[in-house]
């Protein structure tokens, strides 16, 4: 509300620094007066002219939705522009696990903390339904009962009591969700109706049953997902879904027989399509279609199958043609059905193979589809994040991913990729943990390795105890790494953390509506983490971003370094290139033994060091005075360096000739001629005499001396000879950062 408004009839002055405080999907500004206002600019009115001109100068554009009556004006904000939604328990109903979200990335901050809590949060080992959030609305199932609140500043909307509502078990991708969101209505499972929620107020609007030709006496509600004005459903036998509560969250191999859909707007049954046996987490909707695998093939239709794999196994040889022979003997084939959501009609089916797409190594994998821009995805969904130990032992290399085309359901590949945890899509890439592949060809996405600059696979480690699965957007991953994890993907630099918080056993982390949204999800857990309640976070600009980069493959030989020493992390500058911190971060003891992943990037640095001397850090952002670039680079470092080795080649290189750059900085305090020394590459003398006191000034605290064609053969040897006998850590002066260049190897 505007006082000036009122008084004085005028519009309040800047705008654009007004409309900053309004918050997106349904902020409100109201400009009243207390007379009608005469049609001319002045004191005493406000003309439509001005007022347009005032609207346009806040900047929202077409982001905004402006009302005027006689006597006042509202401008409401619209959702904001490349925010996405999640509006399903795997975002869409796809089942990406992808919001398509553009706005969100790495730089993050918390915006608002606070209800819900964990008091009314189902136990985190029951595998509870993951939150939805659409248009500024987050909608969370506790215990016994469903809530809404406002996305952007925690307001409490409504809730509703249902102590039957609770779905569990939905972690280890075994039991559906039981939540869908559309427009402008929340769809809730429960048993054996779907309640029709209005998502601003909460209020019942409608009731939907299954259809009446099935028996309701003996099934109900097993599935559901809405697109297309539709709400798609299945109906599934009590005794079924009686199952799921003999064993705590675990549904066994709950299925369906029968998948139907319904008109939201009239409530009319559209049409059943009887199956036989559909597990639930391989039904996915595309744009009028639904697809979904139907367990059950005729035998004919199984020797088919079997008959293309034998001609298949006639072109290959060795390891690929026993390991092909061994998976004749066990052949998974299932019906990939494809109907069309308006009516039902069949569109195709097609039998296909999806032996070892699930139930590989330790955890299994329940089989899992996805659509995505015309494709379908099947892969396996580990039953959580604990196995890296039988990763890393390879019991996973065998697990398949397929994908067909939506159009006709015809194979465009398949290909084993030692993948960890259950597969999403973003954009035209799968993220299949820890690797990614491109969705049309299959091909493994690689990059530059940091140190060889030889093409390697792309890879992500998140160390630490967790078991849930990655969720994301266009530009973000979030997943549990110990604490919670984050990776930019735009940036590429590597898995931050957030401390003090865990998130939950399966998806309570999503990025979405420009924001990454976390509701309280660690009812239950007795550990020590100081955060227990529901936050949110949003995009600021990049502050203290250290990571964990992970990479695989051989660290020589080494055409470009750099090395940031005493750094809590690896960090990409501003012109993209990446210092790598020394001591690894991955090298920092933890208990658990899932912390080691097997991607971590690791390389051996060799130091020895004065007496008391070590490594050392400090607020890489805060606490430089330095106005250069790189001022986080000098917030770190040794003291009393003596020796430091850096291995640049291998066993097998030819020497090369590399261009090097130092770092250095004076200990605080240090006066002239406290720190002087000797400097040697390879053992010969390349500053004489060296004091970084003498060579430092008032606008840069870091010393830099580049040293050209120092010739190497395996190490780069570098040596700081005090001049003053005191041996002690303050005899030499910090060493930052040590950068190198092969000669030959521009960056």
């Amino acid at each position: 509300m505007s006082d000036r408004a009122q008084r004085l009839g005028q519009l309040p002055a800047a705008p654009h620094d007004l409309v900053r405080h309004l918050k997106p999907a349904g902020g409100v500004i109201c400009l009243g007066w207390e007379a009608v206002p005469p049609p001319v600019d002045g004191a005493q009115g406000v003309s439509s002219q001005k007022l347009k001109s005032w609207v346009s100068q806040a900047g929202l554009g077409d982001q905004s939705t402006v009302q005027q009556g006689e006597r006042w004006v509202t401008l409401t904000r619209s959702t904001l522009p490349g925010a996405g939604n999640w509006s399903h328990q795997y975002a869409n109903p796809g089942a990406t696990a992808s919001s398509g979200d553009q706005v969100v990335q790495g730089g993050l901050g918390v915006l608002w903390y606070g209800d819900p809590g964990p008091e009314l949060m189902v136990n985190r080992h029951q595998g509870a339904v993951g939150p939805l959030v659409v248009d500024g609305r987050m909608f969370i199932q506790g215990e016994n009962s469903l809530m809404a609140y406002d996305t952007y500043n925690g307001l409490f909307l409504w809730k509703v009591d249902n102590p039957e509502a609770v779905r569990t078990g939905v972690f280890q991708n075994r039991a559906p969700g039981n939540l869908a969101a559309g427009e402008d209505h929340l769809f809730h499972m429960v048993r054996d109706k779907v309640y029709v929620h209005d998502v601003a107020t909460g209020e019942v609007q409608a009731t939907f049953l299954i259809p009446p030709s099935l028996d309701r006496e003996t099934h109900e509600w097993g599935y559901i997902a809405y697109r297309d004005g539709r709400l798609i459903g299945t109906a599934t036998a009590r005794e079924v879904i009686k199952r799921k509560f003999r064993r705590r969250g675990n549904p066994g191999g709950a299925a369906t027989d029968a998948i139907f859909a319904i008109d939201v707007k009239t409530g009319n049954h559209l049409w059943v399509y009887q199956g036989k046996s559909i597990d639930f987490q391989t039904i996915a909707l595309g744009p009028n279609r639904v697809f979904f695998i139907d367990s059950s093939v005729t035998s004919e239709q199984r020797q088919e199958m079997l008959q293309q794999e034998k001609e298949e196994l006639k072109a290959l040889t060795g390891e690929a043609a026993k390991l092909a022979e061994q998976r004749m003997k066990k052949l998974d084939v299932r019906m990939a059905v494809a109907l069309n959501s308006a009516d039902g009609e069949l569109l195709w089916q097609n039998p296909v193979d999806v032996t070892d797409c699930s139930e590989i190594g330790t955890g299994g994998g329940k089989l899992t589809l996805m659509y995505h821009n015309d494709t379908l995805v099947l892969g396996g969904a580990n039953a959580n994040g604990h196995y890296w130990k039988q990763f890393i032992a390879g019991e996973f290399k065998r697990r398949r991913l397929l994908v067909l085309s939506a159009t006709g359901g015809t194979k465009l590949w398949a290909k084993d990729a030692n993948y960890r945890h259950r597969p999403i899509i973003i954009g035209s890439r799968i993220i299949a943990e820890p690797w990614a592949f491109d969705l049309r060809s299959g091909e493994q996405q690689t990059r530059r390795h940091p140190l060889t600059g030889e093409e390697v696979p792309w890879s992500l480690a998140r160390p630490g105890h967790h078991c849930g699965m990655l969720t994301g957007s266009d530009n973000l991953l979030v997943f549990r790494s110990g604490f919670t994890g984050f990776y930019d993907l735009q940036s590429d630099s590597g898995t931050r953390h957030f401390a003090g918080h865990r998130l939950g056993c399966w998806i309570n982390a999503i990025p979405t509506n420009g924001l990454v949204v976390m509701p309280e999800a660690s009812a239950g857990c007795v550990c020590m983490f100081s955060i227990a309640s529901t936050i949110v976070m949003e995009p600021r600009t990049p502050r203290r971003p250290w990571s964990l980069y992970s990479q695989t493959g051989p660290t020589t030989p080494v055409t470009r370094m750099a090395l940031n020493l005493g750094a809590p992390g690896d960090r990409r500058d501003q012109h993209g290139k990446l210092w790598l911190s020394w001591p690894r971060p991955s090298d920092k003891p933890r208990n658990k033994s899932t912390d080691k992943t097997g991607l971590a990037l690791e390389f051996d640095v060799k130091t020895s060091f004065e007496a008391k001397g070590g490594f050392f850090t400090e607020d890489g952002d805060e606490a430089i005075g330095d106005s250069a670039d790189l001022s986080w680079v000098g917030s770190s470092g040794t003291r009393g360096l003596q020796r430091c080795s850096l291995p640049l080649l291998g066993a097998d290189d030819a020497p090369a000739d590399y261009n090097v750059r130092i770092h250095f900085a004076s200990s605080s305090g240090a006066p002239v001629g406290r720190q002087v020394c000797d400097v040697k590459l390879q053992g010969e003398t390349v500053l004489e005499g060296f004091d970084v006191a003498v060579e430092a000034d008032d606008s840069q605290q870091r010393v830099v001396r580049e040293f050209s064609n120092v010739k190497v053969t395996d190490s780069l040897l570098l040596e700081l000879v005090a001049k003053n006998t005191s041996g002690d850590a303050t005899s030499v002066p910090v060493v930052c950062a040590i950068e190198v260049q092969r000669i030959g190897n521009a960056d």
